[in-house]
């Protein structure tokens, strides 16, 4: 018994020399980081940061504040920053991390670099971009609900993921693809517009070096040859001549155009490469998904009319996911991967980064799309 409250007396007191070990923070007293935008500062070499914080102080009524700090470091930016603060400033919360246009296109990764090294800030922030110095962004006061525009970003991104209307880009996931030989990175373009931040498009980057931009719609068409959808949507056009005869003698055609809307896409897509020495690939895409909106009366009860659509929807895709490839290899960036597969199947063989770009430029792919409509929705 006596060993036992020896044992117990000596464990409390080691509890009690940890306890006093650890630093206390009051959170009231802290100043919680939910975003960073970094720029290069006017007419220097230095950097300039703008730090988004939130408060938990039921004696404030502005709960969030932003700050602004130049500096040649990550450190000392953040040593500035909390010389213009009461509140100890502590990244614990931090959600997304937003940079200016200059420092996009110059490259990021020295700064990626810095941030990873920090064991305060998570690997799973938000990595985005903006066409704008990033202080116009992050002080956009229209946030919603949300209690301020860091978190609001934050939401922002997330709810377009989950939706699958934006392809996930998170630090760890850029600093993973800049390191990867045969992939780039893809990162979102958020701008202040009309006193509110908004996804605007996305950021083609060639290692870490922003280089060119897609519109946001066009991230059906990469996610598509990436990922396995689940409630992926498209919207598409073609011309209404093929389908005249599939209308009704009374119904004429408001347009010269008709509009399709796909909801509730899933998909199988198989990338190969079929000539490894001509850098030859097939993509076989399988989709399935559900047709919302027709805004011309096609007669969807003669298959002869649905296959028909089916077969234009598979051209217009091929075609959209053809341009892309393009796209990549005017940008030389590879944000399809193309070089994962061919790194992957050439055996006894390592390339540069700097080797494959000189052969992405020959790749050669042949897309074939099969369409499967499940069933009709709305027709205008």
């Amino acid at each position: 018994m006596q060993k036992v409250l020896k044992f117990i007396l000596i464990s409390l007191m080691s509890l009690t020399l940890l306890a006093g070990c650890v630093e206390k923070n009051v959170l009231e007293q802290l100043g919680i980081v939910t975003a960073y935008g970094f720029d290069k500062a006017n007419g220097n070499d230095m950097l300039q940061s703008t730090t988004v914080l939130f408060q938990f102080n039921p004696d404030i009524t502005d709960a969030s504040q932003i700050i602004y700090s130049e500096g040649h470091t990550f450190r000392e930016l953040k040593k500035n920053a909390n010389k213009k603060s009461g509140y100890k400033i502590v990244s614990g919360q931090l959600r997304t991390i937003l940079y200016g246009p200059e420092l996009a296109r110059e490259g990021i990764f020295p700064y990626i670099d810095t941030l990873e090294r920090d064991a305060a800030i998570s690997d799973m922030v938000y990595i985005a971009v903006s066409n704008q110095p990033t202080q116009h962004v992050l002080s956009a006061t229209n946030y919603e609900q949300s209690p301020n525009i860091g978190t609001y970003i934050q939401q922002l991104i997330e709810t377009a993921i989950e939706d699958e209307r934006l392809n996930s880009n998170t630090l760890h996931e850029f600093t993973r693809a800049f390191f990867t030989i045969g992939q780039d990175p893809l990162v979102p373009i958020i701008k202040n517009h009309n006193d509110k931040a908004q996804l605007t498009g996305l950021a083609i980057f060639q290692d870490d070096r922003y280089v060119d931009e897609l519109p946001l719609d066009d991230i059906f068409y990469v996610l598509l040859m990436t990922k396995q959808l689940k409630a992926g949507k498209v919207e598409l056009n073609f011309p209404i001549e093929s389908f005249l005869n599939y209308m009704e003698d009374y119904e004429k055609p408001d347009s010269d155009q008709v509009f399709v809307v796909l909801e509730k896409i899933s998909n199988k897509t198989d990338v190969k490469i079929t000539d490894i020495e001509n850098l030859k690939y097939r993509v076989d895409i399988n989709l399935e998904g559900r047709l919302v909106e027709l805004t011309e009366r096609i007669d969807l009860s003669n298959r002869e009319a649905v296959d028909l659509l089916e077969k234009t929807i598979n051209k217009e895709i091929e075609t959209k996911i053809e341009e892309l490839i393009e796209k990549s290899k005017e940008a030389n960036a590879d944000f399809y991967g193309f070089g994962k597969e061919y790194k992957s199947k050439k055996e006894g063989k390592n390339i540069t980064k700097e080797q494959w770009r000189d052969m992405f430029q020959d790749i050669d792919v042949q897309v074939n799309v099969s369409t499967n409509i499940r069933s009709y929705g709305i027709i205008e």
